[in-house]
Protein backbone atom coordinates (compact mmCIF):
# COMPACT_ATOMS: atom_id res chain seq x y z
CA UNK A 1 0.00 0.00 0.00
CA UNK A 2 1.26 3.56 -1.22
CA UNK A 3 2.64 5.65 2.01
CA UNK A 4 2.73 9.00 2.78
CA UNK A 5 5.81 10.89 2.00
CA UNK A 6 6.78 14.16 3.98
CA UNK A 7 9.10 16.66 2.06
CA UNK A 8 11.76 18.86 4.13
CA UNK A 9 15.47 18.66 4.51
CA UNK A 10 17.93 16.19 5.99
CA UNK A 11 16.98 18.53 9.26
CA UNK A 12 14.80 18.42 12.21
CA UNK A 13 14.11 22.08 12.09
CA UNK A 14 10.38 23.02 10.99
CA UNK A 15 9.51 19.49 10.32
CA UNK A 16 10.16 18.16 13.70
CA UNK A 17 6.89 18.40 15.37
CA UNK A 18 5.24 16.83 12.55
CA UNK A 19 7.65 13.92 12.80
CA UNK A 20 7.03 13.46 16.75
CA UNK A 21 3.20 13.47 15.70
CA UNK A 22 3.79 10.71 13.43
CA UNK A 23 6.04 8.76 15.90
CA UNK A 24 3.45 8.80 18.37
CA UNK A 25 0.77 8.17 15.74
CA UNK A 26 2.73 5.36 14.55
CA UNK A 27 2.18 6.08 10.96
CA UNK A 28 4.56 5.18 8.69
CA UNK A 29 5.57 7.42 5.88
CA UNK A 30 8.55 7.75 3.37
CA UNK A 31 10.75 11.16 3.19
CA UNK A 32 11.38 13.02 -0.08
CA UNK A 33 14.68 14.84 1.17
CA UNK A 34 15.64 18.12 -0.09
CA UNK A 35 19.37 18.14 -1.34
CA UNK A 36 21.27 19.43 -4.05
CA UNK A 37 22.98 17.03 -6.67
CA UNK A 38 21.12 14.13 -4.75
CA UNK A 39 19.53 11.18 -7.01
CA UNK A 40 15.69 12.32 -7.65
CA UNK A 41 13.25 10.16 -5.81
CA UNK A 42 10.32 8.32 -8.24
CA UNK A 43 11.18 10.44 -11.23
CA UNK A 44 11.17 13.62 -8.66
CA UNK A 45 13.96 16.01 -8.34
CA UNK A 46 15.59 16.64 -4.89
CA UNK A 47 17.22 20.00 -5.90
CA UNK A 48 15.13 22.92 -4.35
CA UNK A 49 14.79 25.48 -7.14
CA UNK A 50 13.67 21.99 -9.33
CA UNK A 51 10.92 21.28 -7.07
CA UNK A 52 10.08 24.87 -6.74
CA UNK A 53 9.77 24.86 -10.62
CA UNK A 54 7.64 22.19 -11.25
CA UNK A 55 5.52 23.16 -8.67
CA UNK A 56 6.16 20.88 -5.96
CA UNK A 57 5.91 23.12 -3.36
CA UNK A 58 3.28 25.11 -2.93
CA UNK A 59 4.39 28.26 -1.43
CA UNK A 60 7.77 28.08 -2.17
CA UNK A 61 9.02 25.86 0.89
CA UNK A 62 9.34 23.33 2.63
CA UNK A 63 7.95 21.03 4.96
CA UNK A 64 5.20 19.28 2.67
CA UNK A 65 2.96 16.55 3.47
CA UNK A 66 1.92 14.43 0.35
CA UNK A 67 -1.08 11.37 0.62
CA UNK A 68 -1.29 9.10 -2.07
CA UNK A 69 -4.48 9.96 -3.30
CA UNK A 70 -3.07 13.53 -4.68
CA UNK A 71 -4.01 15.45 -0.97
CA UNK A 72 -1.01 18.00 -0.54
CA UNK A 73 -0.80 20.23 2.34
CA UNK A 74 2.10 23.26 3.31
CA UNK A 75 3.05 25.19 6.17
CA UNK A 76 4.37 23.43 8.97
CA UNK A 77 1.68 23.95 11.61
CA UNK A 78 -1.44 23.09 9.48
CA UNK A 79 0.34 20.04 8.63
CA UNK A 80 0.68 18.69 12.18
CA UNK A 81 -2.40 19.80 13.26
CA UNK A 82 -3.73 18.35 10.37
CA UNK A 83 -2.05 14.65 11.46
CA UNK A 84 -2.57 15.25 15.22
CA UNK A 85 -6.32 15.38 14.41
CA UNK A 86 -6.37 12.42 11.92
CA UNK A 87 -4.69 10.53 14.71
CA UNK A 88 -6.18 11.34 18.17
CA UNK A 89 -3.34 13.92 19.23
CA UNK A 90 -5.79 17.25 18.59
CA UNK A 91 -8.21 17.81 21.87
CA UNK A 92 -11.96 17.85 20.76
CA UNK A 93 -13.57 19.88 23.62
CA UNK A 94 -13.47 22.93 22.43
CA UNK A 95 -11.56 24.81 25.33
CA UNK A 96 -8.95 22.16 25.48
CA UNK A 97 -8.05 23.07 21.90
CA UNK A 98 -7.97 26.22 22.65
CA UNK A 99 -5.44 25.30 25.35
CA UNK A 100 -3.67 23.48 22.89
CA UNK A 101 -3.51 26.28 20.28
CA UNK A 102 -2.31 28.60 23.26
CA UNK A 103 0.84 26.32 24.19
CA UNK A 104 1.61 26.00 19.91
CA UNK A 105 1.65 29.80 19.82
CA UNK A 106 4.20 30.02 22.90
CA UNK A 107 5.98 27.10 21.77
CA UNK A 108 6.87 28.80 18.54
CA UNK A 109 7.22 32.25 20.01
CA UNK A 110 10.36 30.83 23.02
CA UNK A 111 11.80 29.27 19.77
CA UNK A 112 11.49 32.42 17.39
CA UNK A 113 13.55 34.23 20.63
CA UNK A 114 16.38 31.32 20.84
CA UNK A 115 16.67 31.82 16.82
CA UNK A 116 17.42 35.43 17.51
CA UNK A 117 21.34 34.05 17.49
CA UNK A 118 20.89 33.48 13.49
CA UNK A 119 20.43 36.82 12.84
CA UNK A 120 22.65 38.23 15.61
CA UNK A 121 25.82 39.57 15.01
CA UNK A 122 28.93 36.96 15.76
CA UNK A 123 30.19 39.95 18.51
CA UNK A 124 26.78 40.29 19.50
CA UNK A 125 25.88 36.60 19.82
CA UNK A 126 27.54 36.13 24.00
CA UNK A 127 25.56 39.07 24.95
CA UNK A 128 22.38 37.44 23.40
CA UNK A 129 22.92 34.20 25.19
CA UNK A 130 23.32 35.71 28.77
CA UNK A 131 20.35 37.16 28.33
CA UNK A 132 18.22 34.42 26.95
CA UNK A 133 19.91 32.35 30.07
CA UNK A 134 19.43 35.10 32.36
CA UNK A 135 16.17 36.96 31.23
CA UNK A 136 14.09 36.12 28.41
CA UNK A 137 13.94 32.00 28.60
CA UNK A 138 13.74 31.99 32.80
CA UNK A 139 10.46 34.38 32.24
CA UNK A 140 8.78 32.32 29.16
CA UNK A 141 9.64 29.10 31.16
CA UNK A 142 7.61 30.50 33.99
CA UNK A 143 4.93 30.86 31.76
CA UNK A 144 4.62 27.67 30.19
CA UNK A 145 5.03 26.12 33.50
CA UNK A 146 2.39 28.14 35.22
CA UNK A 147 0.05 26.85 31.92
CA UNK A 148 1.36 23.51 32.59
CA UNK A 149 0.38 23.33 35.84
CA UNK A 150 -3.16 24.77 35.40
CA UNK A 151 -4.70 21.39 34.02
CA UNK A 152 -4.31 19.29 36.54
CA UNK A 153 -1.91 20.93 38.43
CA UNK A 154 0.97 19.69 36.14
CA UNK A 155 1.10 16.29 36.30
CA UNK A 156 -0.13 14.85 33.04
CA UNK A 157 -0.67 17.03 29.46
CA UNK A 158 -1.13 20.80 28.51
CA UNK A 159 -4.53 20.36 27.13
CA UNK A 160 -7.21 17.91 28.92
CA UNK A 161 -6.71 13.85 30.17
CA UNK A 162 -4.43 13.05 27.23
CA UNK A 163 -1.39 13.48 25.15
CA UNK A 164 -2.09 15.88 22.12
CA UNK A 165 0.54 17.90 19.74
CA UNK A 166 0.74 20.86 22.30
CA UNK A 167 2.45 18.37 24.42
CA UNK A 168 4.76 17.53 21.74
CA UNK A 169 5.55 20.53 20.64
CA UNK A 170 6.48 22.05 24.33
CA UNK A 171 8.78 18.90 24.77
CA UNK A 172 10.75 19.39 21.88
CA UNK A 173 10.90 22.82 22.55
CA UNK A 174 12.52 22.10 26.06
CA UNK A 175 14.92 19.57 24.43
CA UNK A 176 15.82 22.25 21.64
CA UNK A 177 16.65 24.91 24.68
CA UNK A 178 18.69 22.04 26.69
CA UNK A 179 20.65 21.22 23.27
CA UNK A 180 21.50 24.76 22.50
CA UNK A 181 22.79 25.75 26.02
CA UNK A 182 20.03 26.80 27.72
CA UNK A 183 19.27 24.36 30.18
CA UNK A 184 20.38 26.42 33.05
CA UNK A 185 17.70 28.01 32.58
CA UNK A 186 14.58 25.59 33.07
CA UNK A 187 16.58 25.54 37.08
CA UNK A 188 13.14 27.46 38.14
CA UNK A 189 11.15 25.31 36.51
CA UNK A 190 10.78 21.78 37.85
CA UNK A 191 6.98 20.70 36.75
CA UNK A 192 8.39 21.64 32.90
CA UNK A 193 11.54 19.34 33.96
CA UNK A 194 9.49 16.71 35.37
CA UNK A 195 6.89 17.05 32.11
CA UNK A 196 10.06 16.61 29.69
CA UNK A 197 11.15 13.39 31.66
CA UNK A 198 7.69 11.98 31.29
CA UNK A 199 7.29 12.78 27.85
CA UNK A 200 10.18 11.73 26.37
CA UNK A 201 9.96 8.53 27.97
CA UNK A 202 6.79 7.26 26.10
CA UNK A 203 7.83 4.21 24.46
CA UNK A 204 7.54 5.34 20.82
CA UNK A 205 9.01 8.73 21.38
CA UNK A 206 12.05 6.86 23.31
CA UNK A 207 12.15 4.79 19.85
CA UNK A 208 11.93 7.92 17.35
CA UNK A 209 14.74 9.57 19.58
CA UNK A 210 17.01 6.65 19.04
CA UNK A 211 16.39 5.58 15.63
CA UNK A 212 18.47 6.44 12.51
CA UNK A 213 15.24 8.42 11.15
CA UNK A 214 15.75 11.29 13.45
CA UNK A 215 17.94 13.30 11.50
CA UNK A 216 21.03 14.96 13.61
CA UNK A 217 21.04 17.92 16.11
CA UNK A 218 21.74 21.37 14.59
CA UNK A 219 23.15 23.80 16.88
CA UNK A 220 22.60 27.17 17.02
CA UNK A 221 25.65 29.81 16.34
CA UNK A 222 27.47 29.83 19.43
Amino acid sequence: MPKPTLIYFAARGRAEVIKLVLAEAAVEYREHLIGKGTPPVDGRPTDFQAMKEIGMLPFDAAPVWEEPDGFRLAQSAAIANYLARSHGLYPKADRAAARCDQALGACDDVRLEMRKLIAAAPADRAALREELTGKILPRWFGYLEKMLKSNRDGGGFVAGDALSVADLALWYLLEYGRDNGFGAALGQAPELQAFEARIGARPRLAAYRASPSRHPFTPLPA
